[in-house]
């Protein structure tokens, strides 16, 4: 039996090459955007992570100095939200919290990363993100209790002028800091929650 094979054009056979090579390159562009948004988000969480641990470190630095005066906690509490809002991010603060560490690589106590209460025992003064945001830029009659506290904070426990800054005895102030990064291709999620801390020891202050 003889058997006939029809033979393909040439203009088939380059209109079943061209499709070919379209899906081929369709795959690719789908993986390259893929890689590519990867990068961008993994980059844009990088620099976040920095710009949060630079602030955290700018307000320790600040309340270090400050020592037991008065306005400690504000001042402190203005440099950080500077550092914050430079970086586009004070928008995305969640909680910052002022706490007590027994030495310099002290952690913040687990009660005051989460409590929801005005009144807490370990010595540490938290603000919502929104509490944060609401500070003015003055340090005006009614922003500061008699003792430093900030006075619509969450909690205030540990205020400035009750703080040990004396050379030898001196505590240590921590600085907590937690922050919300969104991402920007939503390829692993949509959000990103990133923490830092900074702790330094109180100076001493003339007065």
């Amino acid at each position: 039996m003889i058997r006939h094979h029809r033979s393909v054009p040439p203009a088939e056979r380059t209109l079943g090459q061209r499709g070919a090579v379209l899906v081929e390159l369709g795959f690719v562009a789908i993986l390259l955007a893929t890689l590519v948004a990867g990068a961008v988000d993994f980059g844009l969480g990088w620099r976040t992570t920095f710009a949060v641990t630079e602030g955290a470190r700018t307000g320790a630095r600040v309340g270090s100095a400050q020592g037991n005066i008065v306005g400690a906690d504000f001042a402190l509490l203005s440099g950080m939200r500077s550092a914050l809002s430079s970086s586009g991010l004070l928008a995305d603060v969640n909680r910052v919290v002022i706490y007590r560490s027994d030495s310099a690589t002290g952690g913040i106590p687990s009660s005051c990363r989460t409590t929801t209460a005005a009144t807490i025992s370990d010595p540490c003064n938290i603000l919502t993100g929104d509490q944060f945001r609401a500070l003015p830029a003055t340090n005006t009659t009614g922003t500061t209790s008699a003792t430093g506290c900030i006075t619509n904070s969450q909690t205030k426990s540990w205020c400035p002028t009750t703080r040990n800054n004396v050379q030898i005895t001196a505590e240590y102030i921590g600085i907590w800091v937690q922050v919300t990064y969104k991402y920007k291709f939503k390829l692993v999620g949509s959000t990103q929650t990133i923490e830092r801390t900074a702790v330094m020891r109180l100076e001493p202050t003339e007065g």
